[in-house]
């Protein structure tokens, strides 16, 4: 049967995150799915962030343009 995750979880050695539809036994029981077509799994799945909300990786965080510390703070006694 189709489920929806409402946890983080593992199943058959796959990470399964909130929101995410997989296949399990019929009659198998688990406290991190529900039916999929359940209102839950509907609450489950979350919209998107907006596009200046999305957190950003240590990695991206590097490729920006370099900036000395004098430029940093001269910006923020700009906005005071």
């Amino acid at each position: 049967m189709k489920v929806t995750a409402i946890k983080l979880a593992f199943h058959n050695g796959t990470l399964v995150n909130v929101g995410d539809e997989v296949e399990v036994p019929e009659g198998h029981r688990g406290s991190w799915f529900v039916k999929a077509n359940s209102p839950e799994a509907k609450a489950a799945v979350k919209p998107a962030k907006a596009k200046g909300e999305v957190p950003r990786a240590l990695s991206q965080t590097g490729k920006e343009e370099a900036k000395t510390f004098i430029q940093a703070h001269s910006e923020k006694t700009d906005l005071a």
